[in-house]
């Protein structure tokens, strides 16, 4: 018997278990505690999603009605989080920005026992936009905006916060299905990393801060910003054609081609591309 030749990495580990999603099972398909992502992207709200992710289930009306009511209530930013946003530089990552915002929420907001970490989860949901959305406009502009909108949804919230005005339904149904797409993703890197922060019996907030620094980098959610910095390189699909021929050439690495789970197509693209 041969001897099993080790790799490295955790490429075929079990990590451990989840109910919440399923990712590529057989090469493709994507579902969210059982429901398919395109059911979801087609019939669901974001906010529904939020809640069958967070709260276990899909909510009924008057349980969708209360926590929309909750989210909205919570989208507030304590002065002390202000004053950090602003001292933030303005040519800093968002991701970093939101990390900071995240970890000086903590300090001002601690969680206090185990008891409130849906509490915690809510408020980081609610109020997340606001962050960035007050970094953005204070360096900008040099606006301290208002971060509390009358907006129902978290996507017509964060558009109207971007742009000073309540969005269309287009851009607004556009940002929310994103927003479904990109809710889950099983035992990616950043769900790891706040898996082990907490498994140290740590809070919600540095769990979370830990999983935005793993989100950030090139080889996780840092891939989409890396793959639009290529295509903006291009002037033309024929020179697209030709760089991306060169690259392969080269034996380059080209983001936003491949994924260790996906074995045909990441099933999130048709979505995109119908909207697109």
């Amino acid at each position: 018997m041969t001897e099993k030749k080790k790799t490295g990495g955790l490429a075929g580990v079990s990590a451990g278990a989840t109910a919440l999603c399923t990712v590529g099972k057989e090469g493709a398909g994507l579902t969210y505690r059982g429901y398919d992502i395109y059911d979801l992207a087609d019939n669901a709200s974001f906010e529904e999603v939020a809640h069958l992710l967070m709260h276990d289930k899909l909510p009924n009306q008057a349980e969708l009605d209360a926590f929309v009511a909750r989210i909205k209530s919570m989208r507030g930013l304590p002065d002390e989080v202000k004053q950090v946003l602003e001292m933030i530089p303005g040519d800093s990552h968002p991701m970093d920005v939101l990390r900071s915002g995240v970890s000086i929420l903590g300090n001002v907001e601690p969680e206090g026992d185990f008891s409130n970490q849906k509490i915690s989860a809510d408020r980081l949901l609610a109020c997340l936009p606001s962050m960035l959305l007050y970094w953005h406009h204070f360096h900008t502009d040099g606006r301290r905006i208002d971060v509390e909108t009358d907006d129902d949804s978290l996507a017509g919230h964060f558009l109207h916060m971007l742009h000073g005005k309540p969005p269309s339904e287009l851009h607004r149904k556009t940002l929310d299905t994103t927003l479904i797409l990109y809710a889950e993703h099983e035992f990616n890197a950043s769900t790891f990393a706040a898996r082990v922060i907490t498994g140290t019996l740590s809070d919600m907030h540095s769990a979370v801060t830990g999983a935005i620094g793993a989100l950030r980098g090139p080889l996780h959610g840092g891939a989409n910003e890396a793959a639009m910095e290529l295509i903006q390189k291009f002037a033309s699909p024929e020179e697209a054609t030709q760089g991306v021929l060169d690259m392969l050439a080269r034996k380059d690495k080209i983001m936003g081609f491949g994924h260790r789970v996906y074995t045909t197509s990441d099933p999130r693209n048709s979505v995109n591309k119908k909207m697109s």
